[in-house]
């Protein structure tokens, strides 16, 4: 398959450093390695076709913010594990404005359209390990990761646009230990025994896929789109002193109410009504605890005067507004 990506520009703008990599580094043999320095700055990033993908490392040092521009030249699937994370990152694609945050000892699948990508790192160091491959290859054998992984293939398979969908995981010590056997085998030249260095990716795969089962539901493109209603409430509720109709995000998201009712009971066992109420209730007893007038917390919490928030207040908490207030500020 080859590598399907480049680095375009880095910014603020770093030397090229043409000496050899730093020792803290993992070198894999055969790679395209490039090598930029600025003070203590270091970027290094190496990549190594191999009989079933391309595996890839990065190992950044950063000591102040840098802004990478990356391009990808053809759609591929990958999993990538960031072992070691310690300071802020977050990948945008540029076709569709989706942002990732780079997560510290987190494992993602994600469907990577061709497209434009910014990378933006904070101070801190990033480790990470991937392997982006065509899942004819990797996947085409394995039934239950082609389920589990259907969202990334339907992207895949119809020239998506988008970054369909993300599936993360925690990365425990038993996958970072197979990731170290795999650096270990191409540091002593190993990387030709393609039986072997399959066979150990082959267990990254199974490690990965046996933490993926129990989270796939959370993380089914039904759920991020329940979660994309939710959040719309979230977000009203924090910025506008009114109420939002489910209507009103159905129709923002193009669907129905019964649609979004029918889809939040399913995933989190209540209405979404429920949920909404839920925020008001939490937003209300904010304002409460900050000793705001109950006329202001009722049509800031989107009611029409106080009479109705009152009775919503004592139906949701057994207590009127006055006694909670009362109650919490003694």
């Amino acid at each position: 398959m080859g590598a399907t990506f480049e680095l375009i520009s880095i910014g603020p703008e770093l030397p090229e450093h043409s000496g050899p990599v730093s020792t803290a580094s993992i070198h894999l043999p055969g790679a395209e390695t490039r090598h930029w320095r600025s003070g203590n700055t270091t970027l290094q990033e190496e990549i190594l076709p191999t009989i079933g993908g391309t595996v890839y490392c990065y190992d950044f040092q950063i000591e102040h913010h840098i802004q990478a521009h990356v391009k990808v030249n053809e759609s591929f699937i990958q999993l990538y594990h960031m072992m070691e994370i310690t300071g802020k990152g977050k990948l945008t694609q540029q076709g569709s404005a989706i942002d990732f945050a780079l997560l510290n000892r987190r494992g993602v699948y994600l469907y990577t359209p061709a497209d434009y990508y910014t990378v933006q790192l904070e101070k801190g160091r990033y480790l990470v390990y991937g392997f982006c491959f065509d899942p004819e290859i990797q996947i085409g054998k394995n039934s239950q990761l082609k389920t589990i992984l259907k969202p990334l293939l339907d992207g895949y398979y119809n020239n998506g646009q988008h970054l369909v969908a993300s599936i993360p995981f925690r990365a425990e010590e038993y996958t970072r230990a197979k990731h170290l056997e795999i650096f270990e085998m191409l540091q002593e030249g190993k990387s030709s025994q393609a039986i072997c260095f399959s066979k150990t990716l082959d267990d990254v795969f199974e490690i990965s896929i046996k933490k993926l089962i129990p989270t796939f539901e959370m993380h089914h493109p039904s759920r991020i789109f329940i979660d994309s209603a939710r959040e719309m409430i979230v977000q009203h509720f924090g910025a506008k002193d009114e109420d939002i109709a489910i209507k009103q995000i159905a129709i923002n998201l193009q669907c129905s109410s019964d649609y979004l009712h029918n889809l939040h009971t399913r995933h989190y066992g209540i209405s979404l009504i429920s949920y909404k109420q839920g925020i008001r209730l939490e937003k209300a007893k904010r304002l409460l605890m900050q000793k705001e007038k109950l006329t202001y917390v009722a049509l800031s919490c989107g009611f029409y005067d106080q009479s109705a928030f009152s009775k919503f207040f004592k139906q949701e908490t057994g207590s009127t507004p006055k006694m909670f207030q009362m109650k919490y500020l003694k």
